[in-house]
């Protein structure tokens, strides 16, 4: 199992990080509004993934026999969620860091500028007092880096388990 694991979070890592330098580009190239960046990033976090679905069907099929419990292709998903969620957690750490350290300021300015034109005076005051406090934790390595563990081990559970039900196959009982 531990093969399969490093092999199958190694290649989501590896597409992570692919994501990660092909949304830069875009975003630097073409320029689009901050909601399409949103959306961007979204599909380039969520999209390495897959490789939990791919890792859990390789063990399934080539390492036990074409047969799998749920609860098995369940530790096997977790496990291989670890690779890509340390992976990113440190490549966006580092982006926001040292290669674009005003990356929450200009995410807080385009939010701040949405709520002042939707929200009423008084909830806008609200608003922008919880987003500084928002923005003074983010800009803290440490738990810029846990955030992003959380985030995508939260989406990489949601994927396992949907990836167990579907891989889960019983072994096929022999006759005597």
């Amino acid at each position: 199992m531990k093969k399969a694991v490093l092999q199958y979070g190694a290649y989501a890592a590896l597409f992570e990080l692919v994501c990660f330098v092909l949304t830069w580009i875009i975003i630097y190239v073409f320029k689009p509004g901050f909601g399409v960046q949103g959306y961007i990033g979204y599909a380039s976090i969520i999209s390495p993934l897959i490789f939990i679905y791919f890792g859990m069907r390789y063990y399934r099929d080539r390492v036990n026999n074409g047969s799998i419990s749920f609860l098995k292709a369940l530790q096997v998903g977790l496990l291989i969620i670890i690779v890509p969620a340390l992976s990113f957690a440190v490549v966006e750490t580092v982006y926001v860091e040292l290669i674009d350290p005003q990356f929450y300021d200009n995410v807080y300015a385009q939010d701040i500028a949405q709520y002042r034109k939707t929200l009423p005076p008084a909830e806008f005051a609200i608003r922008l007092k919880e987003i500084k406090q928002e923005l003074i934790l983010d800009k803290q390595p440490l738990f810029n880096f846990f955030m992003m563990v959380l985030t995508i081990g939260a989406l990489g559970v949601i994927i396992t388990l949907i990836s167990s039900l579907l891989v889960m196959r019983r072994a096929k009982e022999e006759t005597v």
